[in-house]
This record gives C-alpha cells, sequence and structure tokens, in this order.
C-alpha cells in the first residue's frame, strides 16, 4: 500500500474535485439532462429547468437501478451494463453546471406552487449508446416526484423515454 505524503492530498482532492465539476458541465452530461427534462415535461422543443439544485443522496448511491428496465427500452444486457457502472459515476452531491439551450421550463406546477429539479449524476453505457439519469422535481414542502429517462444519441442529437419512479 502507497501512502500519500501530507502535502499531495490537498492536490490529489482538488483533481477530484476538477473532475467533478467538468463532467457536471460537460456537453455530453448537460445535452443528456437536457434531453431527459424536455421529455419528462412532455415539451416538443428542447427545455430547461429554471431552478436546478444539488442532488444529495445519503449514501451516494444513485438508487435508481432496479427492475430489468424493459419499461425504457433497455436489455437484460442493458440493465447488467448499467448496474457495473454505477459506481464509476456515483456523486452524492450531483450539482449540474449547465448552460442551457431552448426555452425555460414550468416554474409552478399544475396547483401553482413553485417547484425545483435534480438530476442524479448520469450513467452512461459502456459503449455509449445511451445513458440513464434520474430527475427529481420538487415542491419546497415535502411534494415531490421522480422520473427515469434513458437517453440515447440519435443522428445530431439526443432522444429521451422516461417513466415515472416515485412519488411522495
Amino acid at each position: 500500500m502507497r501512502l500519500i505524503a501530507p502535502l499531495a492530498l490537498p492536490l490529489v482532492l482538488a483533481s477530484y474535485l476538477v473532475t467533478e465539476r467538468h463532467f457536471a458541465a460537460a456537453p455530453r452530461t448537460c445535452a443528456v439532462l437536457q434531453t431527459a427534462y424536455t421529455a419528462a415535461i412532455g415539451a416538443r422543443t428542447p427545455a430547461y429547468p429554471v431552478d436546478v439544485r444539488m442532488k444529495r443522496t445519503p449514501n451516494g448511491s444513485t438508487g435508481i437501478i432496479s427492475g430489468d428496465g424493459t419499461n425504457l427500452g433497455l436489455t437484460p444486457r442493458d440493465s447488467r451494463d448499467l448496474v457495473a457502472r454505477q459506481d464509476i459515476y456515483r456523486d452524492p452531491s450531483f450539482d449540474p453546471h449547465c448552460v442551457w439551450k431552448g426555452s425555460a421550463g414550468p416554474v409552478v406546477d399544475e396547483e401553482g406552487h413553485a417547484t425545483y429539479t435534480t438530476f442524479s449524476s448520469p450513467i452512461f453505457s459502456s459503449n455509449g449508446t445511451f445513458a440513464l439519469v434520474e430527475l427529481s422535481t420538487r415542491e419546497a414542502g415535502n411534494f415531490g416526484y421522480g422520473m427515469m429517462c434513458i437517453v440515447r444519441p440519435k443522428h445530431d442529437r439526443w432522444t429521451a423515454r422516461c417513466q415515472r419512479s416515485w412519488i411522495t
């Protein structure tokens, strides 16, 4: 086991933070998030969430891999691939830093309550042909719901298929 010198540790941590921030602002990451959001709200043209907040998960688990994923168009092999890769993309406090395109999405729900959006860190397949992301829409109180989305590249853009994953 190799020990890291005390002075080297801050550099290692700084490198990790730069990498995490870079992933959260990468064009591919942001395209996947925006495509999932657009599909989840049923928009026909690209839309983006106005109020995006950091997703906090207590143990760092994405918590979004369950079942075989056939409702989202995944084969059992695709599901196994995502399960094997979820630790690579695990981030207990994913905070996207995207430059959004298109139109602003709704800022209130059907009842007029202000809402905000969080995203899980997307899990990209090993061959780059799809990604899985969960987005949550929450009110300032206790109500909220989540959507699980599979996002795939198609020609020069991305497409998404989403389904409700939880509601409170």
